[in-house]
């Protein structure tokens, strides 16, 4: 009798065993049927749904900078007189979806913020585009030349190219910096910037540090008649337009140059500029005047 119990127990034990393993095998089987017969794929988000935002900016093609942590656009138009009317183009990535607006080549009135809705395959996005007029502009010097006039002195050192080569030094005395390329010459200079332009700012980058033939008391000067300035040179022809005096300046003034700015009311409209030395740093001071460079900005208007 006790025999036949323990044969039972371990018969029920054993039968116990086969259902569990049973039951494993058939979570398994469907389980694996499942993932068998689970064909979709993932969604992947498109990281950069919008490649590039350009607007036609006069003449030249601006190009928006694209944020898609903050999903905004910021556009800087430095030709453009008013936002009302700016031609837009979108890129957008051939994996996201636009849905507003729904065209890529648009006209937009950009005073206001204007927002731009796209589907990157995980969400709706949306972004806003700015715009902005500077109220100055970096003239740009590469179309710089010489304008020579008959009382315009000769080149004593260096080239007059050397003044817009963008050459300028990072601090006094740092000479190789700008591979030792300076302009001198003895009294004046004249050149052509190329086009018409409001003058906001002037600004003469040094090459000797309030020493030698660095210029201390100087003038600029610009032809503000019609046309184009007479090849006689003569002075009465042109108007002065400021004086810079460094001769209050330390070294830690060098690197940021001597400056002459307009205000927007008084700003000559000029295309033509001449520079004349008065007084330099040698003992005794001499005309004689050595630049590295020269910079302007002009009002946006």
């Amino acid at each position: 009798m006790v025999v036949k119990i323990k044969i039972f127990h371990k018969m029920k034990k054993n039968l116990t065993f086969l259902i569990s393993m049973t039951l494993c095998l058939a979570v398994c089987f469907v389980s694996c049927e499942d993932a068998k017969f689970d064909e979709s794929l993932p969604v992947n988000p498109v990281l950069t749904p919008i490649k590039a935002v350009t607007a036609q900016d006069g003449k030249d093609i601006a190009t928006g900078v694209i944020s898609d942590k903050d999903r905004t656009i910021v556009l800087d138009l430095n030709n453009l007189k008013s936002l009302s009317n700016v031609n837009i183009h979108l890129s957008i990535s051939k994996r996201a979806k636009l849905i507003s607006p729904t065209d890529t080549i648009l006209t937009l009135d950009l005073t206001k913020p204007y927002h731009i809705r796209i589907d990157n395959l995980y969400s709706e996005l949306d972004y806003t585009l700015t715009a902005s007029i500077p109220e100055y502009i970096s003239i740009d010097n590469s179309v710089f030349k010489e304008y020579r006039l008959n009382n315009d002195t000769q080149q004593m050192e260096g080239n007059i190219i050397y003044l817009w080569d963008k050459g300028i030094m990072s601090k006094p005395e740092n000479y190789g910096e700008i591979g030792y390329k300076n302009y001198l010459t003895g009294e004046c200079f004249t050149f052509d910037m190329g086009d018409y332009y409001h003058l906001y700012r002037f600004r003469a980058s040094l090459y000797w540090a309030y020493t030698n033939v660095c210029p201390k008391n100087y003038e600029l000067w610009g032809y503000l008649e019609d046309g184009t300035p007479p090849v006689d040179g003569d002075w009465s022809k042109w108007t002065k337009l400021g004086t810079l005096d460094n001769s209050k300046s330390t070294l830690a003034d060098f690197a940021k140059g001597d400056m002459l700015e307009f205000t927007k009311d008084k700003s000559p409209f000029v295309r033509y500029l001449r520079v004349k030395c008065l007084e330099n740093y040698k003992n005794p001071p001499t005309t004689a005047i050595s630049l590295c460079e020269i910079t302007l900005w002009g009002y946006n208007m």
